[in-house]
């Protein structure tokens, strides 16, 4: 019984329950992979390297016996883990870095076990290559409507909003989980790879109904993301929009947004510290001497004067309306009525 293979593409096409399998180490594993996959690793880092020294050193017969020792002893714990995840119905996909021997490996034995298994052909290195493909593909038909607006005006907020009323939104600081400003790291661990950031660009617009996506108007920057090129022109391209908030608001979404139940300060004054070569020692000191005596409203406002109004330019860009947002319920409803004429 051989084990069915299937490009990534043509495993989209097929309308069933699928579960992928990542059988790579857990740090390829973390520097991306395809969204939703479940790492259950073949070898451990260390064990990968190991087998790959043995590789370079002594050749493939080496290589495989090592490899084959490691595995023999995890053969149980790994049918266990594919056991547990095993949904009624659902086909396992399992894959490696190039649908070489790992995943071969374990196809191969879960299929002999009868496991629903199939097997990604070229790993995730043709999953990637379908990304690069299909992305700039799938980006070149959407129409991109762009919010613009000054940091805390509540732009994330109607884009929920947007969501919740049914209309697409691309979310790309969530797809970074970074929001874009130079605090923009702070309580929610650590960032994506630009890999992984790719994949879920690629899965959010898969899953659009229509050609009309909501987006935010970034840098081509989000902390350490790039946005491609492609998608940052198309984005720039886009029809803007501009959300007017006032000054108070933006005050209280930025406190809201930032300074969530079991919020860090030392991760607070660290991101404050970054803020200095822009606005000064001076400056820098008093903001922290506010953080730690809770003053927020004062450091906020002063961050907004003095530094995020200063820095952030609309200048050269047409925007088409401009949206006043008293309340991003009733702001996203506004902008879903001008876009559709009322539909």
């Amino acid at each position: 019984k051989m084990v069915a293979e299937y490009e990534y593409e043509k495993l989209l096409e097929r309308k069933e329950k699928m579960m992928f399998i990542d059988v790579r180490s857990p740090k390829e594993y973390a520097e991306g992979h395809i969204p939703g996959a479940v790492n259950i690793p073949v070898f451990s880092d260390i064990e990968r390297e190991k087998v790959g020294i043995i590789y370079k050193k002594t050749g493939k017969r080496e290589a495989t016996r090592e490899a084959v020792k490691i595995v023999g002893l995890k053969v149980y714990d790994i049918y266990r883990k594919f056991e547990e995840i095993l949904e009624k119905g659902t086909k396992l996909v399992i894959y490696c870095a190039r649908g070489g021997m790992r995943s071969s490996t374990v196809a191969a034995l879960f299929k002999e076990l009868s496991l629903p298994v199939l097997k990604l052909s070229k790993g995730y290195k043709g999953y990637r290559a379908y990304v690069n493909k299909a992305l700039p593909e799938i980006i070149k038909k959407m129409r991109f409507i762009v919010l613009y607006g000054k940091t805390g005006s509540g732009k994330t907020k109607i884009l929920k909003e947007l969501q919740e009323k049914g209309c697409n939104v691309l979310d790309l600081e969530g797809c970074a989980n970074h929001r874009g400003s130079l605090l923009g790291s702070i309580g929610l661990g650590r960032e994506y790879s630009q890999k992984y950031f790719e994949s879920l660009v690629l899965e959010s617009l898969l899953s659009f109904r229509t050609e009309t996506v909501f987006v935010e108007g970034e840098s081509q920057r989000i902390g350490n993301i790039v946005i491609p090129i492609y998608l940052y022109k198309a984005i720039l391209n886009g029809e803007k929009i501009y959300i007017e908030t006032d000054v108070h608001r933006r005050i209280d979404i930025i406190k809201e947004e930032y300074l969530k139940e079991g919020y860090d300060k030392e991760e607070i004054i660290k991101a404050v510290h970054k803020l200095s070569r822009y606005i000064g020692e001076k400056q820098t000191e008093e903001f922290i001497g506010n953080i730690k005596d809770n003053r927020f409203d004062t450091v906020i406002k002063d961050l907004i004067e003095k530094y995020y109004d200063r820095v952030y330019k609309t200048k050269g860009k047409t925007i088409e309306k401009v949206f006043y947002n008293e309340n991003e319920e009733k702001c996203a409803l506004e902008i879903i009525k001008y876009f559709t004429g009322g539909e």
